[in-house]
């Protein structure tokens, strides 16, 4: 049978290692994260460029689609071959069952994505339909690294990750703005549901990068700013004015939407440099936080041992606490109230520390409820109400601002009223 103090001692490092696992979880998210962002960055710019080939009736982009296409699929290759080394059953990402089924989604999209490719060759999609296919997609694989930063434990590293989906997010948005906007200016007009389209996608890019802001580091926020002023931001915002000038169905040249396209992918592929750069220093920052949490550790179990090695108390713990600081040596504290201190001070300051953590986590991971919730809102009022996706997002947002609430305590009401169903 264990002894008192060396039970607590175990259990002390018991929680440590429980850190440390949590820990090597977050490293294989962080990489699994990093080969996800690549496959959406190709995805990404297949999307844009298989509109331009679709609604010129194939007479635009056939071989910078057909290039397009080879970077995609090594990008694909590359998360495949990291994901057949994943151990589903004993690996560190075992049992993250949200995460899984929402590989295996993305893993059934990619199946189906050459049938699609060939039906793009043949034009016997739409442009609307193929934007819709990749974006679901896409969505799928954004929903990866949302999972990812949900079960983080690490403050730290919550706010990296809830940064990094926050921007990964808004560059979807600005990828289905190019997409969409290419679709408009190849065909010669926007039609009224490209333009309510291209309008809620501006707005849901400005929500997206402003929580990016609220969570980066400040030289993540000052590398954001810098792109943010530079030339092709201010080119997209001049043919963000054209259209949003256009009558619908007003005729506009088609030699437009190649200009469009260039514009919007200088600016995305600067996003995606700096989205490398957020991956990479996540990478960074799990690995150093593993190494201090195994340097931890082994300090603990050092400590622990010396403490443990030491002769037991006579008294009760309590006793021994509570005695008086006379009652010391002249060495020092007596061994057996030592013994006592230290282990109720190291159980005291772990304590601490993980209330600590607790609480740090709170505001990244609320972030991360609130969007859940306001998309659930949004599908509520799609599903009761009949209405599009920007409706519902248009219905929230006017609420919020006739009544002073925040977007949030909408959708919340929203949720209450009609009934939260199995979960939020």
């Amino acid at each position: 049978m264990h002894s008192p103090k060396n039970a607590t001692a175990e259990f002390l490092l018991a929680a440590k290692r429980a850190e440390i696992t949590s820990l090597n979880q977050l490293v294989a998210s962080c990489e699994l994260v990093t080969r996800v962002n690549d496959l959406i960055h190709e995805l990404q710019r297949e999307r844009g460029l298989s509109n331009l080939f679709l609604q010129s009736g194939g007479q635009r982009s056939r071989e910078p689609r057909a290039e397009q296409i080879e970077r995609s699929r090594c990008a694909e290759e590359q998360l495949r071959e990291y994901l057949l080394k994943l151990d589903t059953e004993a690996g560190p990402l075992s049992g993250s069952a949200r995460l899984f089924n929402n590989i295996a989604y993305v893993l059934h999209g990619l199946d189906e994505l050459q049938a699609q490719r060939e039906a793009t060759d043949r034009q016997h999609l739409t442009a609307t339909e193929s934007t819709a296919s990749l974006s679901d997609l896409v969505s799928g694989l954004l929903a990866v690294v949302f999972e990812a930063a949900d079960i983080s434990g690490d403050p730290e590293l919550t706010r990296s990750l809830v940064a990094l989906f926050n921007f990964m997010q808004g560059k979807e948005y600005a990828g289905q703005e190019r997409a969409w906007g290419a679709m408009g200016f190849a065909a010669g007009r926007f039609e009224p549901v490209q333009l309510e389209r291209l309008a809620h996608l501006r707005d849901s890019q400005s929500r997206c990068f402003e929580l990016f802001v609220q969570f980066a580091e400040p030289e993540q926020v000052a590398g954001w700013q810098t792109l943010e002023q530079g030339d092709a931001t201010g080119e997209l915002t001049r043919l963000r004015e054209v259209i949003s000038r256009v009558e619908a169905g007003a005729g506009l040249p088609p030699d437009i939407s190649e200009v469009w396209y260039d514009v919007c992918t200088r600016r995305i592929d600067a996003m995606q440099t700096l989205e490398r750069q957020l991956s990479a220093s996540l990478s960074q920052l799990s690995s150093h936080r593993m190494r201090q949490a195994c340097d931890k550790l082994q300090q603990q179990h050092d400590h622990l041992q010396l403490l443990t090695s030491m002769p037991g108390p006579t008294a009760s713990p309590l006793s021994q606490m509570l005695e008086d600081e006379d009652s010391a040596t002249a060495s020092g504290m007596a061994p057996e109230h030592g013994l006592v201190r230290s282990l109720y001070d190291m159980i005291k300051a772990q304590s601490e520390r993980l209330q600590t953590v607790n609480d740090e986590l709170t505001e990244a991971r609320e972030a991360l409820r609130d969007r859940k919730r306001i998309e659930r809102a949004k599908g509520l009022l799609m599903q009761r109400k009949g209405l599009s996706e920007e409706q519902a997002y248009r219905t929230l947002q006017q609420t919020a601002m006739a009544a002073n609430k925040r977007l949030i305590d909408v959708a919340r009401l929203v949720i209450d009223d009609f009934g939260r169903g199995s979960h939020e």
